[in-house]
């Protein structure tokens, strides 16, 4: 977070930057450049651009507005709705997550499953399986969940989230006892 001197916010980034694009990041928006406060002001002008709209609401999921971020995000796929860009899928999936931030489970399960269905050969797979599975169990819907780890686990025996999955199905199969 960039604050003026009195502790007034500039801005954010969420996630990790290498050295030179943070301070990078850092001097622009001193200089008040990809600010939200800067977007906002040319969102008008450029609503028809999907990569503008997609890094607006990465900058609104950033600063917790999961509502406002999701309407970006939707804004993308209706540009981009082929996928084309490759932007269509990347909001798709920003959409689940900020469903899921929002305690939308359902909500966020279908966006998972929607990115499934329209987008088979995105790359973005595996992480819609596995949030799937996740927004599954965190709605309550433990059955689900177990069928949908399983899923990934099949699909992707070897895939960076598959140590995770299996633990999760062991986990839901034999919650704790209450003693």
């Amino acid at each position: 977070m960039l604050a003026k001197a009195g502790g007034e916010e500039i801005d954010r980034i969420l996630g990790f930057q290498p050295t030179n694009e943070f301070v990078s990041t850092m001097d622009g928006y001193h200089k008040g450049i990809g600010t939200l406060a800067a977007m906002m002001a040319a969102e008008e002008k450029k609503s028809a651009d999907a990569d503008f709209l997609f890094k607006m609401g990465e900058k609104l999921y950033a600063h917790s507005r999961f509502a406002d971020a999701d309407e970006r995000f939707a804004g993308v796929i209706k540009i981009d709705t082929a996928n084309t860009a490759g932007l269509a899928a990347k909001a798709q999936m920003k959409r689940a997550q900020a469903s899921g931030k929002l305690e939308n489970y359902p909500l966020a399960i279908a966006f998972c499953e929607a990115l499934l269905k329209r987008w088979p050969k995105s790359d973005l797979l595996p992480d819609a399986t596995i949030y799937a599975g996740y927004y599954s169990d965190k709605a309550g819907r433990t059955d689900d969940a177990i069928k949908i780890y399983g899923q990934y686990l099949e699909k992707w025996p070897k895939g960076e989230d598959a140590e995770w999955a299996q633990k999760q199905i062991e986990k839901l199969k034999s919650p704790p006892s209450e003693e």
